[in-house]
């Protein structure tokens, strides 16, 4: 049942714990917005504990006005939900068109942002701006789906539960990854480790920059499984995911990571 060694993984339910893609939490830098109030948004990027968060909204005449959180730091996690807080400050300065003047810059505390979050793709925003509060429920925002193809050489690691008393606990492995990503989002990926290959199939979805895929596998060892991959991020150098697995007709399970270098010129 080395079928599951593949990616990186795990699911909400785990949230909380899951492996970093900043340095410290599951990287919330994005492009965040409320799908049934299109026209304004969240700018959030993230270094390590951190999100430098940027606010486009409208003012009490409807003018374009933004806000910013630069330093909305990791405060802990309550229940499975993450909770980022830091103060939110109004600025002003010189004109576009013109000379920049930097002693014509201003800022202006005018409340705190707290950005918490329960889900990979779906947080909430709360805000104060001058006695005026205000909560949002907010998610990623997607315009474009990245294509997963390509072949990657790294490794797999995780947990086996309920396997046996041969399988169960952590395991790390090198692998290669071959994966195929078509036109109407049907991935497949081929993993060959040092004394196993498994094969998996699945639908891929994307949400902002986080990509998903569901499916199912089967290894050479004869094992069938279900997978969820999570945090599916892809660049022109790696890849990296998190994988969920579950035996068709079985108990046994894999929770663990997956990640690899990008081969070719």
């Amino acid at each position: 049942m080395k079928f599951l060694h593949t990616a990186l993984a795990a699911v909400l339910a785990c949230f909380a714990t899951l492996a970093q893609a900043s340095s410290l939490t599951t990287d919330f830098s994005d492009l965040w917005f409320n799908a049934n109030e299109s026209g304004w948004g969240a700018n959030v990027i993230q270094q390590n504990d951190t999100l430098f968060v940027t606010l486009f909204v409208y003012g009490p005449q409807s003018q374009p006005t933004w806000y910013v959180a630069s330093a909305v730091r990791f405060t802990g996690s309550s229940g499975g939900t993450l909770n980022f807080s830091g103060p939110l400050y109004q600025t002003s300065g010189p004109y576009f068109g013109g000379s920049f003047n930097p002693n014509n810059v201003t800022v202006r505390q005018v409340g705190t942002l707290t950005f918490s979050a329960s889900q990979i793709s779906a947080a909430q925003i709360s805000y104060g701006v001058d006695g005026v509060n205000i909560n949002k429920s907010v998610v990623r925002q997607n315009w474009a789906n990245e294509n997963l193809a390509g072949v990657y050489l790294g490794s797999s690691l995780g947990t086996w539960t309920n396997c046996g008393a041969a399988r169960n606990g952590y395991l790390e492995s090198y692998a290669m990854f071959t994966i195929t990503h078509d036109a109407s989002n049907a991935v497949t990926i081929r993993e060959d480790g040092s004394n196993y290959t498994c094969n998996y199939s699945g639908n891929y979805t994307q949400a902002g920059r986080m990509g998903t895929i569901i499916g199912t596998g089967l290894c050479s060892d004869g094992v069938n499984a279900t997978f969820t991959a999570t945090e599916v991020q892809v660049s022109l150098q790696s890849i990296a995911m998190r994988f969920l697995t579950n035996q068709i007709n079985g108990s046994c399970t894999f929770v663990g990571r997956e990640g690899g270098v990008r081969r070719g010129p």
